[in-house]
C-alpha cells in the first residue's frame, strides 16, 4: 500500500515541478500575442508556483541533522549526485508505524539530505590526509583521517537506510563530477596558503561544524522516541566529537610546523569564526517541532544554543593559542604532536 502512495506523491510534485515553467512560459506566449493582462497572470501564476516548489525543496533539504566534515571544491560545498541503486545502505529500519505519507516524505528527504553531507564527508577527509602528507604530517594524523572517513562510510549507510525506509525509494549516492574536475593549486609545501587553507578549514568545518554536529546529535538523540533512530544518533555524536578532536590535532601540528603564519591563520579564522550563524530551520506544513524532535530534528531553538555554545568553546580553546603570551599546546601526541588547549 506504501508504494502507491509514495508513487501518487511523486507523480504530483512532479506535476507541480512541469506546471510552474508551463504557466510561465505560457503566460509569455499570451503577452505577445496582445493578451497583456491575462498573459501577465498567467506568468506570475507560473513565477509563483516555482518559487513555492523551491521553497518546499529547500526547506526540506536544509533539515538539520548532523554533518560531518564539508567537502569544498573551488571554495564551494559539494554532494553526490542523487542516484537510485544499491551499495550505499545498511540494514537498519526505522518505525514506520503511525506516519502518515507526507510525514515519511518529510522524514525521507531530512535523512537523504545528511546522507548526502555524509557520504561527501569521505572524500573530504581523504583530501585531507592528503594535503596534510603534503606537509609532512606525522603517521597518527594520516591514521586519524583515514578512521575518520571510514566513520563517515558507516554514517553514510545508515542514514541512506533510513531515506530508504521512510521514503520507499531506492536511494543512493550518485557522482561527484567536481572531484574529477578540480585542479590541484600551483604552490610550494610550506607556504602561507597552505597553512591558511588548513587552519582555516579545521577550525571551521572540523572543530566548530564537526563540534556542533556531535552536540546537535547527541541532543538529538535524547530526544529521539525510536530506539533506532536514537542509537545512530549516539554513535554519530560520538564519532563527530572525535573528528572534532581530530581538528584540535591539525591545528596543533599547523602551530608547531608552520610557526608565524599558521599563527596567523588562527588569527584570521578566528575572525571568520564569528560570521558563522546558526543553521535555520524552516517551517514545514504539516509536521511541528515536537514530531521533528521525536524523530531526530532538533528545534530552531536549541540549535541556536548548541550552536552559541559550540561558538564559545571554539573562540576560547582558539583564543589560547593566538594571545602574544601563549605557547604552544603543551600536551604532546604521539609522533611529537600537540593537543589543543
Amino acid at each position: 500500500m506504501a508504494e502507491p502512495i509514495v508513487l501518487l506523491l511523486l507523480l504530483l510534485v512532479l506535476f507541480i515541478v512541469v506546471l510552474g515553467p508551463g504557466l510561465f512560459v505560457g503566460g509569455l506566449v499570451f503577452m505577445l500575442n496582445g493578451y497583456r493582462f491575462r498573459g501577465g497572470l498567467v506568468t506570475l501564476l507560473g513565477a509563483t508556483t516555482m518559487g513555492l516548489v523551491y521553497w518546499a525543496y529547500s526547506a526540506i533539504g536544509d533539515m538539520n541533522f548532523s554533518k560531518g566534515r564539508v567537502l569544498r571544491l573551488k571554495g564551494r560545498a559539494r554532494v553526490a549526485r542523487r542516484a537510485l541503486g544499491d551499495g550505499w545502505a545498511d540494514d537498519a529500519a526505522p518505525a514506520l508505524e503511525g506516519l502518515t505519507p507526507w510525514q515519511r516524505t518529510v522524514l525521507g528527504e531530512a535523512w537523504m539530505y545528511s546522507a548526502s553531507l555524509e557520504h561527501a564527508s569521505v572524500p573530504a577527509f581523504a583530501k585531507l590526509s592528503l594535503k596534510l602528507s603534503s606537509l609532512g604530517a606525522p603517521s597518527e594524523l594520516l591514521e586519524a583521517c583515514h578512521l575518520a572517513a571510514l566513520d563517515e562510510v558507516r554514517h553514510a549507510r545508515r542514514c541512506f537506510a533510513f531515506a530508504r525506509a521512510y521514503s520507499g525509494l531506492p536511494w543512493s549516492a550518485g557522482t561527484i563530477p567536481e572531484l574529477g574536475q578540480e585542479r590541484p593549486l600551483p604552490s610550494n609545501p610550506g607556504e602561507a596558503d597552505d597553512w591558511s587553507r588548513l587552519v582555516r578549514g579545521s577550525l571551521l568545518d572540523g572543530c566548530l561544524g564537526e563540534g556542533l554536529a556531535a552536540s546537535v546529535a547527541g541532543e538529538a538523540a535524547r530526544r529521539a522516541s525510536d530506539p533506532v533512530v536514537r542509537e545512530t544518533l549516539a554513535v554519530i555524536a560520538e564519532d563527530e566529537g572525535r573528528h572534532a578532536e581530530l581538528a584540535w590535532d591539525v591545528i596543533a601540528f599547523a602551530l608547531e610546523r608552520g610557526g608565524g603564519k599558521a599563527k596567523q591563520a588562527l588569527r584570521q579564522a578566528l575572525e571568520a569564526l564569528e560570521a558563522q550563524q546558526t543553521p535555520a530551520l524552516p517551517r514545514i506544513p504539516g509536521v511541528d517541532e515536537a514530531f521533528l524532535a521525536r524523530n531526530g530534528v532538533l528545534p530552531q531553538a536549541e540549535l541556536g544554543r548548541l550552536m552559541e555554545e559550540c561558538l564559545q568553546r571554539t573562540r576560547v580553546r582558539a583564543s589560547a593559542w593566538v594571545e602574544p603570551s601563549a605557547a604552544l599546546p603543551p600536551a604532546p601526541l604521539p609522533g611529537g604532536l600537540r593537543r589543543g588547549p
